[in-house]
């Protein structure tokens, strides 16, 4: 290991993952990356991505497969931050729509996600495709998923 660590990029990576393509798909969430404290110009917001699996029993082709939320975003206030209170609608909606309580929240207070508050949640997400041309000018492209809204499991009465 060199004094800056080692780091590596897999040749094959992307090879023998298959992309999701676009559409509506069932999905578990097994997974929440977090990235703190972004900068957004003048905003500074926490962002989350879950990942889902997809489940949907109508494309056995892609059981299994992942793919990343886009991000939903947790603006807040931090000293030498602009601050509004309105970008936070994406993130209200996503906390409505898994019904996460917590018993901290004090008035409106946005709860602060864990993956224990989303985990294997059955999810109605839709897939598109993200697109942009990075720094050296090449078009990328990857699939990226938006949640819709949670699948209630209906119990079977017996």
């Amino acid at each position: 290991m060199s004094d800056f660590g080692d780091a590596y990029y897999p040749i094959d990576i992307g090879e023998s993952k298959k992309s999701v393509p676009e559409g509506r798909y069932q999905a578990l969430i097994i997974d929440l990356e977090l990235s703190k404290d972004v900068q957004f110009y003048k905003y500074i917001a926490d962002v989350f991505k879950p990942t889902y699996c997809i489940v949907d029993p109508k494309f056995p082709e892609l059981l299994d497969e992942t793919v990343k939320d886009n991000g939903i975003f947790r603006y807040k206030k931090v000293d030498g931050y602009e601050y509004e209170h309105s970008k936070n609608w994406g993130y209200a909606k996503f906390i409505s729509m898994i019904k996460t309580s917590k018993k901290d929240r004090e008035g409106n207070q946005l709860p602060f996600l864990f993956l224990s508050d989303v985990k294997n949640k059955k999810m109605l997400i839709d897939v598109t495709m993200k697109k942009f041309k990075n720094e050296t000018g090449s078009d990328v492209s990857y699939p990226v998923a938006r949640a819709i809204q949670i699948i209630e499991d209906s119990e079977v009465p017996f």
